[in-house]
């Protein structure tokens, strides 16, 4: 027995292929160069019965999730979730009673998150703008308080990687800032 979403199938036989794509380049000698590899989506092949007093029901529901592209758990040999139903095909003979014979593929998905938001409106503008305004308001508010042991290249290096940057600093703090090798502790300086 197994579950897709909730709906009881006689499965037969579940085949699992998980692929690997790897990118390959040709060389003058020996084998291709390889500089990339990236998992491919599983695939599970199965095949068996939908039988009992509501196969009918079980069969019309499954073609439903196929036909919506709805995502399904299947729980079986193998526990596999965000998986949609790829192929589905049914076959009757008179060796069964009350149902049929199936086959089906489910092919796994992964559904990215939208960057939008549900808002009136230009949505992608308003994104940009209240970005930029976000920004700027950031770099603005951006603040060193001066420490006891603290040079203009210390600070200059714990915010930009690089304390080589420090005239930045100089430049924004100019009324405050006459000499740069001489800072005292409690200024307040702005980091642009």
């Amino acid at each position: 027995m197994a579950l897709i979403n909730g709906l009881y199938v006689f499965c037969e036989t579940e085949e699992v292929n998980q692929n690997v794509e790897v990118s390959s380049h040709p060389v003058e000698s020996g084998i291709p160069l390889s500089d990339h590899a990236k998992r491919g989506p599983i695939t599970l092949s199965i095949a068996g019965y939908i039988v009992g007093d509501e196969w009918e029901n079980t069969r019309h529901r499954i073609e439903q999730m196929k036909k919506n592209a709805e995502i399904v758990k299947y729980i079986g040999r193998n526990v596999l979730s965000s998986m949609l139903i790829t192929g589905f095909k049914t076959s009757s003979d008179s060796s069964i009673r009350d149902g049929e014979k199936f086959t089906m593929e489910l092919t796994e998905i992964r559904i990215a998150a939208s960057p939008y938001t549900a808002t009136t409106g230009d949505v992608g503008l308003q994104q940009v703008q209240e970005s930029a305004v976000t920004q700027s308001e950031e770099l603005k508010k951006r603040t060193h308080t001066v420490k006891k042991g603290d040079c203009l290249w210390k600070i200059a290096k714990s915010y930009y990687g690089n304390g080589s940057q420090y005239p930045k600093i100089v430049e924004a703090n100019k009324d405050l800032i006459k000499d740069p090798n001489k800072i005292l502790d409690g200024w307040v300086l702005v980091i642009p």
